[in-house]
């Protein structure tokens, strides 16, 4: 009596999700967007030859970056191994901590500059 009572118990259970089951809705959810961080943090760095770097951090996506002598580009982000990284293919800017260095094409023309 005990066992056929457990499989009946077991089996209203079953039946019970079964048919909460068929009372979901036919329709898939709306597929939400992301929404986008767009958050800015300003920050100024001095390089060790006194040259100043001025640098708009949008959001986790894009920097937009102000070289001496040089108007604003936008970098977006870019994988990294080690702190963030922004490029579009010419500019490169590395940011790791308070450090930031920039390379355009390739080479090295400021680094070792510190937040202010």
């Amino acid at each position: 009596m005990k066992r056929f009572l457990k499989t009946g118990v077991i089996v209203a259970g079953l039946v019970s999700l079964a048919l909460v089951g068929c009372n979901a809705p036919d329709t898939e959810p709306e597929a939400m967007e992301p929404e986008m961080d767009t958050t800015s943090t300003a920050a100024t760095f001095q390089c060790p030859d006194g040259e100043m770097i001025e640098a708009e951090f949008v959001g986790t996506d894009e920097v937009v970056v102000v070289l001496p002598d040089q108007e604003a580009v936008t970098l977006p982000r870019v994988e990294s191994a080690s702190g963030a990284r922004y490029s579009d293919g010419t500019t490169t800017l590395w940011n790791k901590g308070d450090e930031v260095m920039v390379e355009v094409d390739g080479e090295t023309v400021l680094s070792e500059c510190v937040a202010q």
